[in-house]
């Protein structure tokens, strides 16, 4: 079915391509008709049809390396610890802390999705009452989410018992002094060494991080065991520990086909992170990538990740920012205001969240293309292109991405198509 929708794909965006070789250039319809004209708007409609083929095209064949590289570490790898979701009984291929949500009352786990819509429904009101606040397995009242030291006493409970995935969350909470368990770094070595035994993913991360920091007179720090723990967890299917160990392949071995192949399955399983570094990857044809904007927005998209990975958003949003831009830049011969096909805008939203909530660095880069953009957009009247004069142009107060000389052009602008380019600023 995908070879079927690929060549359908290529066969339309051959035959767009072939009719609009025989078509003036949007240069030249826009120098002798304008920026507002019909013309403009029928060439820029051509475009951006044209381009909307492609971009599929792109996601379609990114899924299809996606799987293929999925496929390979199936065989290489074959997942160990697959089992169904007892809520919604789809089963989940590697069953760990980056999969699912544990239950310490009883121990046992739901995948995220449901975890997800539990809570939504829950927010909404369609929770019943008599089970408000329980545990959806064994009905027993749950331990709040901030009651931390609850929750160990019955991961302790549970680990008594030889339960690898509480002895990784009990050899966290030594290692940290948490949750009123005293700080003893070599009892969490230990339980971090017993669930490592057991094969859980969580404990054979736990325990790589720990070789790769060391810790005097308990644990002498220990690269190849680093390595080994870590690439232990993460053929066992966990995300973070994935994200790492292509880390090592970029950073140590500078080897990009195994870093390609783990930030891929990282991402895959959802670890926002390495869906940003793939994002920035694509953005700037690293790792053997082809440059690809189309790409750098799919995986840069905030929107995809949950609040919990509120700081990796700014990063994505700042990558996001110059996909679009660039994006648009590329496709329309870099004629970038035309109103309904201007990124501007877009580009801007983005831009300022990276700004306000971005570190240091990422805050300084997209201050410098917010300056960039901006000085180029307020030089003008967007609709009818007349040059400031003392910076007497009034700017749209919705997008922050627009300027006019008056309240004329401004709703004329808005008429010919701003209002699809226009986003409520941030």
């Amino acid at each position: 079915m995908a070879d079927e929708k690929e060549q359908q794909l290529r066969e339309k965006i051959a035959s767009q391509k072939t009719h609009m070789a025989n078509l003036p250039t949007l240069q030249s319809i826009v120098d002798e008709t304008g920026f507002t004209s019909p013309a403009t708007k029928a060439r820029a409609q051509l475009i951006k049809e044209l381009s909307d083929d492609e971009e599929q095209l792109e996601l379609l064949l990114e899924s299809k390396r996606v799987a293929a590289v999925i496929r390979l570490q199936d065989e290489l790898h074959p997942p160990q610890n697959s089992e169904d979701c007892p809520i919604c009984l789809e089963t989940i291929k590697h069953v760990n802390s980056t999969t699912i949500i544990r239950f310490f009352c009883c121990g046992g786990w739901i995948c995220k999705q449901c975890s997800n819509e539990r809570n939504a429904k829950r927010k909404a009101g369609g929770v019943d009452e008599m089970f408000h606040g329980k545990c959806p397995l064994c009905r027993e009242k749950m331990t709040r989410a901030d009651n931390h030291k609850k929750a160990k006493c019955l991961a302790l409970e549970h680990s008594n018992k030889g339960r690898a995935w509480a002895k990784s969350q009990i050899g966290s909470a030594y290692m940290g002094g948490m949750s009123d368990f005293p700080l003893d770094r070599e009892k969490g070595v230990q339980f971090y060494k017993e669930a490592a035994d057991q094969r859980d993913p969580d404990g054979l991360l736990e325990l790589a991080v720990a070789y790769n920091i060391g810790y005097t007179g308990v644990l002498e720090r220990d690269e190849s065991k680093y390595l080994y723990y870590l690439g232990e967890a993460a053929d066992l299917g966990h995300s973070r520990a994935q994200r790492l160990l292509a880390l090592t392949h970029d950073d140590e071995c500078n080897c990009e086909k195994g870093y390609l192949h783990y930030i891929t399955l990282a991402a895959s399983n959802g670890d926002y992170k390495a869906g940003v570094s793939l994002g920035h990857s694509y953005i700037f044809a690293q790792h053997g990538l082809t440059k690809s904007y189309t790409l750098g927005k799919h995986y840069s998209d905030p929107e995809k990740y949950s609040t919990e990975a509120e700081e990796g958003n700014p990063r994505a949003a700042f990558y996001l920012s110059i996909s679009l831009y660039h994006q648009v830049d590329e496709r329309f011969e870099g004629i970038i205001e035309i109103p309904g096909y201007s990124p501007i805008p877009k580009s801007l939203f983005w831009a300022r969240i990276a700004m306000k909530k971005g570190s240091t660095e990422t805050a300084g880069i997209a201050t410098n293309l917010i300056s960039i953009l901006e000085n180029d957009a307020k030089s003008h009247c967007a609709n009818c292109r007349k040059e400031a004069e003392n910076s007497s142009l009034k700017r749209c107060v919705r997008c922050l991405g627009a300027w006019y000389c008056g309240k004329e052009c401004q709703v004329q602008h808005w008429k010919n198509g701003h209002k699809f380019d226009c986003i409520t600023s941030k």
